[in-house]
C-alpha cells in the first residue's frame, strides 16, 4: 500500500494521501474517502481537493493554488497519478472485488 508519489506539475512535488491528507479532503469538501468506492464520481472540485490534501503535507499550499497547476494539457495525467495514489492508499474491504481478485489464485 503506497500513498506516496511525485507529481510532475510546474516542478516536481512530492504528493502524499495519508491521514492528514484524508481529513483535509474531507473538511474541504464535506465528503468522506474512506466511504467512497472504486468507480464513484469526482468532481472537478474533488480532484482538486485530492490534489491540494496531498500536496499540501509536503508545503502550504492554497485550493487555489494547487488549482493553479492544472490545466487543460495536464488534467487526465494529473487526475489519474492522484487516482492511482487515492486506490492504493485507502484499504480494501474484505468483500471488494479487488480484494477478491487478489486471493484467486492465477491459471
Amino acid at each position: 500500500m503506497n500513498s506516496k508519489t511525485t507529481l510532475d506539475l510546474d516542478k516536481k512535488r512530492a504528493y502524499d494521501i495519508n491521514l492528514n491528507a484524508l481529513i483535509n479532503f474531507e473538511e474541504a469538501t464535506g465528503k468522506s474517502l474512506m466511504k467512497m468506492k472504486k468507480g464513484d464520481e469526482f468532481s472537478l472540485k474533488d480532484i482538486r481537493a485530492l490534489l491540494w490534501a496531498g500536496l499540501n503535507e509536503f508545503e502550504e499550499i492554497s485550493l487555489e493554488e494547487a488549482g493553479s497547476l492544472v490545466n487543460i494539457h495536464n488534467i487526465e495525467e494529473v487526475s489519474k497519478e492522484i487516482m492511482k495514489v487515492y486506490e492504493n492508499a485507502i484499504p480494501e474491504s474484505k468483500g471488494s472485488e479487488r480484494a477478491k481478485n487478489k486471493s484467486r489464485p492465477v491459471g
